[in-house]
């Protein structure tokens, strides 16, 4: 039988912000070679079976002793959209592909599958972010809209720390020169046949660029690459993108 601690894998910040929660998630003991649903996911329009997404959602929500209405993750489409929660009526969250709140209880996250997911913190202000970032939404600017929607909410850049969740690294990011050119050289490696691009590297200069420290930046691990250990983590580079998803939370607690 699964169980949460089999799945749900804490997410270190940079300093560890009090009253911050961050997690991912791993596809655990279920995950068979060839079938790309199985094993633990939260995301419902990706094909997988609705009472299988129910059921990690049900065990995902009684572990953290929040109510199903207390989960919230958009459908994404690869967009720069944020969505504000918790302050009023729920948005609307189709085409969202990050989110933000200031209020303790609410579990917001994004679903991967070899795109970048980041949690943004600031524990100062006690606001947090998330955000999934492929290579159109890194491009289209969708962390640095996250962090914008968090100044905008009374965050200040340099108390912000960031980390990378489970994602595809640069050795296996193979792209197009369509794609790759549209990168700066410095993220861009071009010693085989074809490019790799650095989405971390690049979403971490962008946010550097924009007022965040080196230091609130945690590294991204290369134990971390969804396509390097598909039984961990879902990958469509794998699997395709018919397939189940990580999950990327993040939680303030209660003062």
């Amino acid at each position: 039988m699964t169980l949460l601690r089999d799945v749900l894998v804490p997410l270190a910040l940079p300093g560890l912000p009090e009253g911050v929660r961050a997690w991912y998630t791993r596809r655990g003991p279920e995950a068979a070679p060839g079938d790309p649903y199985s094993g633990f996911s939260l995301c419902g329009y990706t094909g997988d079976s609705p009472a299988h997404v129910d059921g990690c959602r049900a065990m995902l929500c009684r572990g953290l002793g929040v109510s199903p209405s207390d989960l919230v993750m958009p459908r994404q489409t690869h967009s720069d959209r944020v969505a504000v929660v918790g302050g009023g009526p729920m948005p609307c969250l189709d085409g969202v592909d990050a989110l933000v709140t200031d209020r303790p209880g609410i579990v917001i996250g994004v679903s991967t599958a070899d795109c970048v997911p980041v949690v943004l913190a600031d524990p100062a202000g006690r606001r947090i972010g998330v955000a999934h970032a492929g290579w159109r939404g890194a491009l289209g600017g969708v962390v640095e809209r996250t962090l914008e929607a968090m100044v905008g909410s009374g965050s200040r850049p340099e108390d912000v720390v960031v980390a990378f969740g489970p994602s595809i690294c640069q050795k296996c990011f193979e792209v197009g020169e369509e794609v790759a050119s549209q990168f700066p050289p410095e993220f861009v490696d071009r010693s085989g046949s074809r490019p790799h691009v650095s989405l971390q590297g690049f979403i971490a200069s962008r946010l550097r660029a924009y007022g965040v420290a080196d230091s609130n930046i945690a590294l991204f691990s290369p134990g971390l690459c969804t396509m390097c250990h598909p039984m961990e983590f879902f990958s469509a580079r794998v699997s395709g993108v018919s397939s189940g998803r990580v999950a990327l939370l993040a939680c303030l607690d209660a003062v």
